[in-house]
């Protein structure tokens, strides 16, 4: 059966892959939904100090054989995600946008293979805005993800409270937010942050 690809920046991994551990390549929902990473995280990644001191399990081997199931692109695919790049990365610099390269590449990957990018990153956003990249923020896979029963309220709750105490919400509304797209099911439900 087909996958729906789905493309994690940096960012939206270091925060959801420890609580939805094994998260890149299993299959969810319908239709038949999968994450992926790109592979220059791990250079980017390597790189960080303070990335590698407050996300220290993602070097676990449990963390990084999950991160071995890569998109898999043709060479005329990557011929022209590098082209792309080099037309987003122009754009960011002459526009005074910020987005570092690996975020600039996930969404050259995003526009080549038509899969959506998963960042709540402003710069990022408003990059793929302006060249019709598909961007969902964390919440928009928050809810796929629950409505395909891969989580419940439960994993969101303790998701909420993780990114609170490491104080990596992705915006200051963000809890306010989640509440608000999941107030049905909080209704019913004790688990509440």
């Amino acid at each position: 059966m087909a996958k729906t690809r789905i493309l994690l920046d940096s960012n939206a991994y270091l925060r959801i892959a420890d609580s939805f551990h094994p998260l890149l390549h299993e299959s969810f929902g319908k239709p038949n939904y999968t994450l992926y990473l790109i592979k220059e995280f791990q250079k980017e990644f390597n790189k960080n100090p303070r990335l590698k001191n407050k996300f220290g399990w993602v070097n676990q081997p449990e963390f990084t054989e999950n991160r071995q199931h890569r998109l898999r692109t043709t060479k005329s695919q990557k011929e022209q995600i590098n082209l792309t790049y080099s037309y987003l990365w122009a754009h960011n610099i002459s526009e005074g946008i910020g987005a570092s390269r690996v975020d600039v590449k996930a969404l050259a990957y995003g526009d080549v293979l038509g899969v959506p990018v998963i960042t709540d990153d402003v710069d990022m956003t408003e990059i793929g805005k302006a060249f019709g990249i598909e961007i969902w923020g964390l919440l928009d896979l928050l809810k796929v993800v629950y409505n395909s029963k891969r989580i419940d309220l439960k994993d969101i709750n303790a998701l909420i409270n993780y990114l609170d105490y490491l104080k990596d919400l992705p915006y200051p509304a963000f809890k306010t937010d989640v509440k608000k797209a999941f107030e049905d099911h909080y209704s019913s439900s004790p688990h509440t942050f």
